[in-house]
């Protein structure tokens, strides 16, 4: 099945280390994109190195632009990775092989029990590791999906274009398509998501030190309202 990358270009600046990752993947991958929203960091020099498409915009699409972008392209099986992850060699196959056999979308990280306050719930976090593997509401850091999915994601209009892309993404997927999100199963450090383990992601330009919990718990009642169910916390 033909496969799409598309890496996130923001205020980071790993995207080196990430194309040389994604070059020097497993499997073959159709399509290489670059999707920069604004022009924080520089990246001109890394196109005369690197075989990649460079998609620009001047205006700031935030977190939704890029999952748009990809209906432009011509593959079956996306991957949209955020900029704070370095995957290992294998991450690709791993995934893509995962989406494929449980016919769902496969996550670098998720969240089983969500923020509501309406709900008695507790969060619980399954990070970047290894042998996880688990059914989650929603996952984020990296999605591998089918690209008829994406229809989904744009059939209703976001609560907010400013966060909750990933929840947006997963809840419209399972509510109107009925598909699962799982965390990737990573056995050894080549088919991990981030072989940094998370490290990249706690600089001064994470979203989650920036964004207001309270305006994530609105996406999620927003998606109760329209019928969401959620997994239960064990």
């Amino acid at each position: 099945m033909s496969i799409v990358v598309l890496l996130t270009q923001w205020k980071r600046n790993n995207l080196e280390k990430q194309l040389i990752s994604i070059l020097n993947q497993s499997i073959k991958i159709d399509y290489l994109i670059v999707f920069q929203n604004e022009n924080h960091v520089n990246i001109d020099h890394l196109k005369n190195k690197y075989d990649f498409i460079h998609v620009k915009s001047e205006y700031n699409t935030k977190y939704f632009g890029r999952f748009a972008y990809l209906f432009s392209i011509p593959t079956e099986l996306c991957i949209v990775m955020d900029d704070d992850i370095i995957p290992g060699n294998r991450c690709i196959e791993n995934y893509v092989n995962q989406c494929i056999t449980k016919n769902a979308i496969i996550g670098g990280n998720g969240r089983i029990g969500m923020l509501s306050p309406y709900k008695n719930n507790i969060i619980q976090p399954i990070d970047c590791g290894l042998r996880k593997g688990s059914k989650v509401d929603f996952v984020g850091h990296l999605w591998c999906f089918k690209k008829e999915w994406l229809h989904y994601m744009f059939s209703v209009k976001p609560y907010t274009y400013d966060t909750g892309e990933d929840m947006h993404f997963c809840f419209s997927c399972k509510l109107f398509g009925g598909v699962e999100s799982y965390v990737g199963e990573q056995v050894n450090s080549n088919g991990m998501c981030d072989i940094t383990m998370n490290r990249l992601a706690s600089d001064e330009f994470a979203s989650w030190k920036t964004t207001k919990q309270s305006l994530r718990q609105s996406v999620e009642q927003y998606w109760i309202d329209k019928g969401l169910k959620y997994i239960e916390n064990n």
